[in-house]
């Protein structure tokens, strides 16, 4: 079998790259996914995401090594193993970060990639809820819309966080984010919209394009330095090869990108012989320069006049007749993100950059054995810190074990004393946002293990105890000009013809918020590159 282009990951970046080669109906595009079809139904109600986070037909349930930097814990590491990918599973926020991100991507020798670049693949990308403007853009295929707040416990967070000084804003995606705001989410007239939904349903009618689920890619095929096709096992285990004639997109997340690329021989040489695999392009930068997003929690328990959603989400009866109000009407608790109040702020006080990112939840909850959340049984909320720049930096190598090889993921989080310090900054900000009028009206108190952390040593014990990942992997593949670099500013892997990377993979830093955004604008502009050559 040979297609013009062999597109390996239906996720944010894959499906996006899928989609629009296949708008020329003179090419054939094969679409390859480990996982299966969006068929799940909490794939589609919003609230529900947390139960696809721990679902091994949704996602990729793997786990970190030990991490040193908290304390020896290994961190759960999901994906999406759908079509979608991490947009189906994902909690929906709609955050493209700063445009100083882009403009550092940009300077560091990325041409086209700064701030005035990636804007017009945003917008493209988009169908905004406020229409189109300057920032935004209407009739893509992602659905944008703001969040209500469901509950007066994050109205009163936003007020309380103003109260402290922070300005409150009305859009966090215009390219400076300091201030707070409702978030704006993926979610059309109350469902999630997925990359799967928004770019693949629309185009799986095209006779050019094939969606083949439940095939797993185990390596490239090169001819020298040409990549020339791919190799996957269907869902009965059978190897099949397909031939690509044009190129070949990889996408299969910061994790699968460079295990692939690694399972083919493509990495740092020696690295690649201590597991028994032939080294057959030396790249040394494939799988380094992982980072990620950390979160630490601060659990509030409010007075019993003010319920939050815990009621409604541990109550089964309540949550059934929630449940059948958001199946009529679309509306209330089900149709929300993960989060419904965000802010961005530098964790000095000084008016500079944003470093931190501060987010708000109308429940409280613990984290199961498994990763996912047991809410609990008293009105509760859940305030966020994240430090949005972190300097940490860990790597994706392979590891031979029993004969089988398996990617061992080392994030190395809070390696850096700058991101230990700024969560410890953004730990005290939080702090003084709930202990002020009119948040602290409805307070009770802390809860949890961090409520008795007050001095510095404690929070930062607390933080390495209890910190865990937003699920924001990146940049082990990253774009670039130096002897680490895996891909140029073209998306084109380095020393190789017929091969780029359209996925998270690909920053050479991480942008300042949730990443999914980012990852569908550079499949968004992998394919306007790729048929710009073409046409050239």
């Amino acid at each position: 079998m040979q297609y013009d282009y062999v597109v390996i990951g239906a996720g944010s970046g894959g499906a996006a790259v899928a989609a629009r080669l296949s708008e020329d109906r003179r090419t054939t595009v094969l679409l390859l996914e480990a996982g299966g079809r969006d068929r799940h139904p909490f794939i589609h109600i919003p609230a529900l995401f947390p139960h696809l986070l721990t679902n091994p037909k949704t996602t990729w349930m793997r786990k970190s090594e030990p991490v040193p930097g908290l304390n020896g814990r290994a961190m759960y590491f999901p994906s999406g193993k759908v079509l979608g990918g991490s947009s189906s599973i994902n909690g929906m926020l709609y955050i493209r970060g700063q445009a100083q991100d882009y403009d550092d991507w940009r300077d560091a020798g990325n041409d086209g990639w700064g701030w005035d670049d990636v804007l017009p693949y945003f917008r493209k990308m988009e169908d905004h809820e406020h229409g189109e403007n300057p920032a935004h853009g209407v009739g893509g295929p992602i659905a944008v819309t703001d969040t209500r707040p469901s509950n007066d416990a994050s109205f009163r967070f936003l007020e309380s966080a103003v109260a402290t000084g922070i300005p409150r804003i009305s859009d966090l995606n215009a390219g400076d984010q300091y201030g707070i705001a409702t978030v704006q989410g993926t979610i059309r007239n109350g469902r999630r919209s997925s990359t799967a939904q928004g770019y693949l349903k629309p185009a799986k009618s095209r006779a050019n394009l094939r969606i083949q689920t439940q095939a797993n890619v185990s390596r490239l095929l090169l001819d020298g330095t040409h990549v020339s096709g791919v190799e996957y096992r269907d869902a009965d285990g059978v190897a099949v090869r397909v031939k690509a004639g044009r190129e070949v997109i990889l996408a299969a997340s910061a994790v699968g990108s460079p295990q692939i690329l690694l399972q083919s021989g493509i990495g740092d040489s020696a690295e690649l012989k201590a597991v028994n695999v032939e080294p057959l392009h030396h790249l040394p930068g494939v799988g380094k320069n992982l980072h990620d997003h950390l979160f630490i929690h601060m659990q509030t328990r409010l007075k019993p006049a003010y319920p939050t959603l815990n009621q409604l989400l541990s109550n089964k009866p309540r949550m059934g007749l929630e449940l059948l109000r958001y199946g009529v009407l679309r509306t209330g608790a089900f149709k929300l993100t993960s989060c419904e109040i965000c802010g961005f702020l530098n964790s000095e006080g000084k008016a500079a950059r944003p470093d931190i990112q501060i987010t708000f939840r109308p429940f409280s909850f613990d984290y199961t054995s498994k990763g996912g959340f047991a809410f609990h049984p008293f009105p509760g909320g859940t305030a966020s810190i994240c430090y949005t720049r972190p300097k940490s930096r860990g790597a994706v190598r392979l590891l031979r074990q029993d004969g089988d090889l398996r990617a061992a993921i080392q994030p190395n989080y809070l390696d850096r004393d700058e991101d230990v310090q700024g969560m410890l900054r953004g730990h005290k900000i939080l702090r003084r946002i709930i202990n002020t009028r009119p948040f602290a009206d409805c307070l009770e108190g802390e809860h949890g293990a961090g409520a008795k952390a007050r001095t510095d040593d404690e929070i930062i014990a607390h933080i390495r105890s209890n910190a865990a990942t937003i699920y924001h992997p990146v940049g082990t593949c990253k774009m670039g000009r130096d002897e680490m670099s895996v891909v140029d500013d073209h998306l084109r892997v380095r020393g190789l013809s017929g091969l780029r990377i359209a996925d998270a993979s690909v920053m050479p830093a991480i942008t300042s918020g949730n990443t999914n955004a980012p990852a569908i604008m550079v499949g968004e502009k992998c394919a306007d590159m790729i048929r710009g050559e073409r046409n050239r």
